[in-house]
């Protein structure tokens, strides 16, 4: 007798079951009664229960090894890294930090990086370490300084002078770029992988796993130098709020640093005259699966406009970009590329912010050409209606819906680059409110259009709710 074979797509409990009874007879003519009480049927459909989750945890399985189907981040992780794309971690929110003096001193005052300052809100303080040195001229009174959301930790360790041996560090929120490592007072190098790196480069990588545990790995003697044994290591990074660390103006008013001048305390006044952007959680996976092979398609120089496009929206803190280009040829034949940036959570990016950009571009643009980074326009959208309720429905309530629609309409992360707001998506929009039986617009009445470098925002917002007669 020839083994029986199943259509490989007939994998679902069902299908199994129908495929099962139907070659029954081929076994044996005397398995004649087929009803859910019979002790070999109930076998039969156990076996095909066990089989439709086999079934399902292979698929599952199957689909982990490709990057557009795959669900769990570990799998992401590993297939973004066999292209050298690593997914970002938190990154910190920055913005610019005002030290201010009561009157001028007789000698310049240095405020040296790493001075600290906290916001207090009703939820927790966020606190904030300047990431350069400034310095108020002895004829000023002010100076302002870039700033990164975070609290900085350290970890000491000792080498084992083993290859394969990684360190693994406490912090589970570790601003994405801030590991910084010390190998007896040495300062090491964080490279993203050791194929370029001699038998006695400093070298070391930092990995995260999806249980945002992150390793630092140093070379195997071979590629990247390996840390003598009982050699003292210091490691060194933020730890970051993420997207929490995103906050208004003019919040940030405590120093924490004490800061001198001859031996002398100098007491300083600190806010942030600007709001702190750019601050986002880890990574997403439906953000890797987009960013990676655009930036593989780059192969990470800016030559084409699509490059520029791929790279500025790849790096940490930046969530949108456009370039504004009116030349409609694929690559840059000019000496000049204009780039508008959005940092994560909207707003205006942060100078720290776009000297880092800038930084991360002129290393991979080719080097006649000339990067200008712009900030976003948001143009606000004023919402002027009457709404008509039907019968029976609170107006109060109808009015709060209307008003949360949208602002979810109009929310920073749907928003794009250049995106015109259509009338027929607002008029259907608040026509598929709950409650709303129809609405009449006054403004506006036809489509706007977002200019290159624009995007639209949520203006002024008039609503009239009242029954519908």
């Amino acid at each position: 007798m020839g083994r029986a074979s199943i259509a490989y797509t007939n994998k679902d409990y069902d299908s199994l079951r129908r495929e099962l009874l139907a070659r029954v007879p081929q076994l044996t003519d005397r398995w004649t009664d087929f009803n859910a009480s019979d002790l070999g049927v109930v076998l039969l459909e156990l076996f095909c229960g066990i089989g439709d989750m086999l079934a399902y945890y292979l698929d599952a399985q199957a689909a982990e090894a490709f990057l557009p189907t795959a669900r769990q981040r570990q799998n992401v992780i590993n297939l973004c890294k066999l292209i050298s794309y690593r997914l970002d971690g938190p990154v910190a929110a920055t913005t610019a930090l005002r030290f201010s003096l009561a009157a001028p001193l007789d000698a310049d005052l240095v405020i040296p990086a790493g001075t600290t300052c906290r916001a207090r809100l009703e939820e927790n303080d966020i606190v904030f370490e300047t990431a350069e040195d400034a310095t108020i001229p002895r004829s000023r009174t002010s100076v302002d300084a870039g700033a990164r959301q975070g609290k900085r930790k350290t970890e000491n360790f000792t080498a084992h002078g083993e290859t394969g041996d990684p360190i693994i560090l406490a912090g589970k929120e570790i601003a994405h770029g801030s590991i910084r490592v010390w190998v007896q007072d040495q300062e090491w190098t964080e490279v993203s992988h050791f194929q370029e790196s001699g038998s006695d480069s400093r070298h070391f990588m930092a990995e995260t796993d999806a249980l945002d545990i992150t390793r630092i790995v140093f070379g195997d003697g071979l590629r990247g130098a390996v840390p003598d044994s009982g050699a003292e290591i210091r490691v060194e990074y933020l730890e970051t709020l993420g997207a929490e660390g995103n906050l208004g103006p003019h919040l940030v008013t405590e120093l924490l640093t004490a800061i001198y001048l001859d031996g002398g305390l100098v007491p300083l006044a600190v806010t942030n005259p600007v709001p702190a952007t750019g601050g986002a959680d880890r990574e997403t996976l439906e953000h890797a699966r987009r960013q990676a092979p655009a930036e593989v398609r780059s192969l990470w120089k800016a030559v084409t406009k699509e490059d520029y496009l791929a790279l500025a929206e790849g790096f940490p803190g930046v969530a949108k970009a456009q370039v504004l280009d009116v030349n409609d040829c694929k690559n840059i034949r000019y000496y000049q590329v204009n780039l508008a940036v959005a940092p994560d959570g909207g707003g205006p990016p942060s100078t720290l912010l776009k000297q880092d950009l800038a930084e991360y571009l002129e290393s991979r643009k080719v080097i006649t050409v000339e990067i200008n980074l712009f900030d976003p326009v948001y143009r606000p959208v004023s919402i002027d209606a009457e709404v008509f309720a039907y019968a029976g429905e609170d107006l109060d309530l109808v009015r709060s819906r209307v008003e949360q629609a949208l602002a979810d309409f109009f929310a920073f992360d749907r928003m794009s680059f250049g995106a015109p707001v259509h009338f027929s998506d607002l008029v259907a929009l608040l026509d598929g409110v709950r409650g709303v039986s129809h609405v009449r617009m006054y403004t506006p009445t036809q489509d706007i259009d977002i200019r290159a470098g624009q995007i639209a925002s949520l203006g002024q917002v008039n609503l009239d709710v009242r029954r519908a007669s």
